[in-house]
C-alpha cells in the first residue's frame, strides 16, 4: 500500500481493501460489488492494480451502511447519496470530522498523535488514529510501535508529576477497550494447542499482557485470556480439560512473584503432558524464581516475544506427539 500524502487530504489515497473491510465492516466481495454495480466508492489503483481509497470513501461507506441498517436498500442508498449531492449536499462531508495526522505517518508520528488526543480526553480522534494506524500497518506494529510507546509515556508523564492520575487511567481504559475489540475480532485459532494466559496471582495491570495475546490471537494461536490475579489454588482442576500447552503469566511488580513459588504443586496436579511455565513482565527483567521452578523467562520486546512462544508452542508440540 502506498502513502502518497503530503498533506492532510480525505481523498487521498490510503486505505488498502483488506484494511477498508476491516473498517467499515464489509466483506471485500461486497466492496467490490458495490463498485461495480452502482460506481461507488470509486478507489484509485496504485501501480500495482491494487485498489486504494480514501478517508472520504470510508466514511462513504460507513454512510451507506448505516442507511442500509435503517432500512434501505443499497440501490436506493446510493440513490439517495446521488440526490442529496444533485442538491448541493453532501450527507457525507456534513457528518464527518476529519482528523489530520502529522505526516509522514510513521509509528512514532502515530504514537505522538495518539498520545496528544488520549492526554486532552479527546477519544473520537484517538479512536480515528488507531483506525488509521491499522490501516497502514500490521496488528503487530502498531500494538508495538504506536500504543505500546505511548503508554509508557504517558506513565512516565505521570510519575514525574505532568499529568493527572485521571489521564493516565483514561489512557489506560481506552487502550484496554481497543485491546478487547481487537480479542473479539481475531479469527477462529488455525494452529493446534492451547496457551492459557493470566496475570500472577496479586497482579493487576494486565495491558502489557493483553498486547502480546491479540498479537498472538491474531497469529492464529488458540489463547485463552483469564485476565488479572490468577489463583493458583484449584487452576490444575478448572484448566486440565484443556490441556494446555503454555501457561503465560505476567508480573510487574517484584512483590507479586512470591505468589507463585507453588507452581511445582499446581503443575503436578495437570495430567500429561505437562504445560510448561512461561514468566513475562517487568517484574521479571531481572529476578528468577527458584531453581526447582521450571519456568522459560521472557525479556525480550513484544514481537520478539511472541515469536519466542510461537517456537516453544511448536517444540512442545513436537515433543509431545513423538511420544
Amino acid at each position: 500500500m502506498e502513502n502518497t500524502e503530503s498533506s492532510h487530504d480525505p481523498y487521498a489515497p490510503v486505505y488498502n481493501i483488506k484494511a477498508v473491510s476491516r473498517l467499515v465492516g464489509l466483506p471485500p466481495v461486497t466492496l467490490r460489488a458495490w463498485e461495480r454495480r452502482y460506481g461507488l466508492p470509486h478507489p484509485r489503483r496504485s501501480h500495482q492494480g491494487y485498489r486504494l481509497y480514501s478517508e472520504y470513501d470510508l466514511h462513504l461507506l460507513r454512510w451507506l451502511k448505516q442507511q442500509i441498517e435503517s432500512g434501505l436498500s443499497i440501490g436506493r442508498a446510493v440513490e439517495y447519496w446521488r440526490e442529496l449531492r444533485s442538491l448541493g449536499r453532501d450527507p457525507v462531508a456534513e457528518q464527518t470530522r476529519f482528523y489530520p495526522i502529522r505526516q509522514p505517518i510513521s509509528p512514532s508520528h502515530l504514537a505522538r498523535d495518539l498520545y496528544e488526543a488520549l492526554t486532552h480526553f479527546n477519544e473520537e480522534a484517538a479512536t480515528e488514529i488507531l483506525r488509521r494506524a491499522s490501516a497502514l500497518y500490521a496488528i503487530d506494529q502498531v500494538l508495538a510501535e504506536v500504543v505500546q510507546p505511548m503508554l509508557v509515556e504517558i506513565g512516565e508523564a505521570w510519575h514525574r508529576g505532568e499529568l493527572p492520575v485521571a489521564v493516565e487511567h483514561f489512557a489506560t481504559q481506552f487502550c484496554l477497550q481497543h485491546l478487547m475489540s481487537l480479542l473479539a475480532a481475531s479469527a477462529p485459532p488455525r494452529h493446534p494447542g492451547v496457551i492459557v494466559a493470566a496475570c500472577a496471582p496479586g497482579e493487576t495491570h494486565q495491558i502489557g499482557l493483553l498486547m502480546l495475546v491479540v498479537m498472538l490471537r491474531w497469529r492464529g494461536w488458540n489463547v485463552k485470556y483469564l485476565g488479572q490475579d490468577l489463583k493458583l489454588e484449584g487452576m490444575a482442576e478448572a484448566l486440565g480439560p484443556l490441556k494446555p500447552r503454555l501457561l503465560l503469566f505476567t508480573a510487574t511488580r517484584p512483590e507479586v512473584t512470591r505468589n507463585l513459588l507453588d507452581l511445582p504443586q499446581a503443575l503436578a496436579a495437570f495430567p500429561d503432558p505437562k504445560p510448561w511455565v512461561v514468566l513475562g513482565g517487568q517484574a521479571f527483567q531481572d529476578l528468577r524464581l527458584p531453581e526447582e521452578i521450571p519456568a522459560i523467562y521472557l525479556r525480550a520486546p513484544l514481537p520478539e516475544a511472541v515469536a519466542l512462544i510461537e517456537r516453544l508452542m511448536q517444540e512442545h508440540i513436537s515433543k509431545t506427539s513423538r511420544r
